[in-house]
């Protein structure tokens, strides 16, 4: 009567173990990062993360400093079999995957030239207020230059962060 007693117990308790266990998956990239995908992003509640890490290679077709936020938005045109990362809304962008490089990051990864063969690491976004996915943000670039954000970018993308929503209109230099 007590050895079926001590069985149940042991398995009751391997079975407590096993669900508690967590499972980690192999990330696609040594690049990816732990915790929030979306950490400095501004405005992250209208993006909806689709993956928290994602590898696409593609061609740059341009290239583009944005003084209000101070991202980098690069358009990248998929290499067959990453044109899934696409949505509808994408083709708004001439069929390119929209990536952006926040300033934030700009210490650590490269601003590419137009024309490039690249391969960018970071989160796969829906970005609902624009109908198209992104990679946002790009947490690694293959191949281009380090471009510092400005003292007055990473002024302005704090106080956007922090929420004063005019620190682009108010602060131009």
């Amino acid at each position: 009567m007590r050895r079926p007693a001590i069985v149940l117990a042991l398995f009751l308790l391997s079975c407590t173990a096993a669900c508690t266990l967590r499972r980690h998956a192999t990330p696609p990239s040594p690049y990816c990062r732990g915790g929030n995908p979306l950490a400095g992003v501004y405005h992250p509640l209208r993006l909806r993360v689709r993956s928290s890490c994602r590898v696409v290679v593609g061609t740059v077709s341009k290239v583009v400093f944005e003084a209000y936020d101070g991202d980098v938005h690069i358009d990248l045109r998929p290499d067959p079999g990453y044109e899934g990362l696409l949505a509808d809304g994408n083709s708004r962008v001439g069929g390119n995957l929209v990536v952006e490089l926040i300033p934030q990051d700009r210490l650590r990864v490269a601003v590419p030239s137009e024309g490039a063969r690249i391969q960018v690491v970071g989160p796969w976004v829906e970005d609902n207020q624009h109908g198209w996915n992104e990679i946002h943000p790009v947490w690694w670039v293959s191949a281009g230059r380090i471009e510092p954000a400005s003292a007055t970018e990473l002024r302005r993308v704090r106080l956007l962060l922090s929420g004063v929503e005019s620190a682009a209109a108010e602060d131009d230099g």
